[in-house]
């Protein structure tokens, strides 16, 4: 078993984190997302104990899916 750890930093403003919040329900045993304010900026850490190689994948999954809300956050913040 090893703990894999990423860590997203965004330029996004942390109130922003309230819009991906309620999808963090529902994680599989062992994951963790919490969502911090660094500087004024918001940064999201997903924690994941693997314990067989299929978690990668799901952890790369919960990644992609969190990428893509942000994409979608930064394109409805006018510029």
């Amino acid at each position: 078993m090893k703990k894999l750890v990423s860590s997203i930093e965004t330029p996004l403003d942390c109130h922003l984190a309230r819009a991906v919040e309620p999808d963090d329900v529902g994680l599989p045993e062992g994951m963790e997302i919490v969502h911090e304010c660094v500087g004024g900026r918001w940064r999201i850490r997903v924690s994941y104990v693997v314990r067989r190689p299929d978690d990668i994948l799901t952890l790369k999954n919960t990644l992609d899916d969190i990428v893509r809300a942000l994409q979608v956050i930064e394109k409805s913040i006018p510029q």
